[in-house]
């Protein structure tokens, strides 16, 4: 599991959003150990609990940054964080119908949000909200 710890290259040069950012890498370390009993439907419910506790945390302070700060791109951000959410909800209703390949498809989607999310588009606003003395 070494290879989901925090790192500089995800570092989005606002340390309150990297803190947060660091409880989606846990999220994925805890997808993987749920992964060792599939039939463990309560860890990927915690799994998923958690990540909702994430979406209202840190995606609606990010939002309210944004947004007080004029950011240009801040409603395409806000769409992306939606389509985060509303995945989350469809992850739920997938384990309410006994689907078994979801551990695997939630370890996909927090790779691929850390990766292109992240890495790429929270990257953007860094040096604008260092413009606004934000960091």
């Amino acid at each position: 599991m070494s290879q989901f710890v925090w790192d500089e290259k995800y570092d989005v040069g606002i340390k309150h959003f990297n803190n947060q950012h660091k409880q989606l890498l846990d999220a994925l370390r805890d997808v993987y150990k749920a992964m060792e009993n599939k039939e463990d439907k309560a860890a990927i419910a915690t799994v998923l609990n958690n990540l909702i506790k994430y979406a209202k945390e840190h995606l609606t302070q990010e939002e309210t940054c944004l947004k007080e700060n004029k950011y240009p791109d801040f409603e395409n951000h806000k769409k992306l964080h939606e389509v985060f959410i509303s995945k989350i909800i469809q992850f739920y209703e997938d384990l309410k119908n006994d689907k078994f390949t979801i551990h695997f498809e939630i370890a996909i989607f927090i790779k691929n949000w850390i990766t292109n999310h992240i890495m790429i588009i929270d990257k953007q606003y860094t040096e604008f909200l260092h413009s606004k003395g934000i960091y």
